[in-house]
């Protein structure tokens, strides 16, 4: 596999807002792709999830106190917003939450491979 063989050295920078960029392209051409649409929509969640990751932490490591590191840092980052976000607590709340529900969407998509259908 040619692209496992790749070095880490290869990879370049990037910013958060292209995980999201390439999450809006794969739900634009996932009719014409050769794979499966749920193995693409898993992907799709994937990618928004990180897009979005990415950018709070930055965006905290630049405004506020938050110091990133990499054992255990999404629920670590989940629970500073809650707790010690940089907003009021009603927005930190919501964002809390819409982080909390996107991790789980991608920990689903990246690890269950039969999803349960739930009657309501």
């Amino acid at each position: 596999m040619i692209l496992l063989k790749k070095e880490l050295n290869d990879f370049k920078d990037v910013e958060p807002v292209e995980f999201f960029n390439l999450a809006r392209e794969l739900d634009r051409i996932k009719k014409d792709l050769n794979s499966t649409e749920p193995s693409i929509n898993r992907n799709i969640y994937g990618r928004i999830y990180y897009s979005i990751f990415l950018f709070l932490r930055e965006w905290l490591k630049k405004h506020t106190s938050y110091q990133s590191w990499p054992k255990g840092e999404h629920s670590r980052m989940a629970n500073y917003i809650r707790y010690r976000g940089p907003f009021d607590e009603k927005i930190n709340e919501l964002i809390y939450e819409d982080l909390v529900l996107l991790k789980k969407l991608r920990h689903q998509a990246d690890y269950k491979l039969k999803i349960p259908i739930r009657s309501s």
